[in-house]
């Protein structure tokens, strides 16, 4: 299971806290050739040999392999050359795409204005007033804005989702959904975000 040409990927440098996307150019026998980072702050610490962890997306499930960088071409654009792990050498990191990470999100529900406390690929558990009116069973449409992994800019995804869970506490009460319709290229957004803020939270437990 290899990245794809054109697809983003995620490299991580081994010996630094730092990490970038970038795009895949090409995958060859022995070489994967992915395109330089525009980053500054790792732009001048991809040197051969460098050590980096690449992760990718594929069917909504997380790949990762360790490798490092052998050289870059010479062509009218450069491109960075990668060593190709062996197959067995990719890691399927996550098993399940409907993990649970913490993430607070602005959340439209019945045109009011809500925060998530969790999300996951298949739903949410977010918080709102007792006298919000919903009901377990209950049919809602809802836009969740989730931030872009690059621009970091919010992105609006609409959904429909059933009531399956209501917790009350004396103050509040957590509200669990799970989305009957929403469209898979917005549910890969959330992944990605899901992945992303369980990658900030490995970073800093190290």
């Amino acid at each position: 299971m290899y990245p794809k040409v054109n697809q983003k990927i995620t490299i991580d440098l081994v010996s630094h806290d730092l990490s970038c996307k970038t795009n895949v150019a090409e995958v060859g026998e022995t070489e994967i050739l992915i395109s330089i980072p525009l980053d500054r702050e790792i732009l001048g610490l991809l040197s051969i040999g460098t050590k980096l962890e690449v992760t990718f997306l594929t069917g909504g499930n997380k790949y990762e392999f360790k490798t490092e960088i052998i050289g870059r071409t010479k062509d009218t654009i450069p491109l960075l050359r990668l060593v190709k792990p062996k197959e067995n050498e990719i890691v399927k990191i996550q098993q399940r795409e409907n993990f649970r990470v913490n993430s607070n999100l602005r959340l439209i529900i019945n045109d009011s204005e809500l925060h998530t406390i969790n999300i996951s690929a298949g739903g949410a558990l977010f918080s709102s007033r007792l006298d919000f009116p919903l009901r377990e069973g209950d049919e809602v449409t809802g836009t969740l804005f989730v931030p872009n992994t690059q621009s970091k800019e919010e992105v609006p995804i609409s959904f429909q989702s059933k009531i399956i869970r209501i917790m009350k506490s004396q103050e509040r009460k957590n509200v669990a959904i799970e989305y009957t319709k929403i469209n898979r290229k917005d549910q890969l957004k959330i992944i990605q975000h899901c992945f992303e803020k369980q990658r900030k939270t490995k970073s800093k437990e190290q």
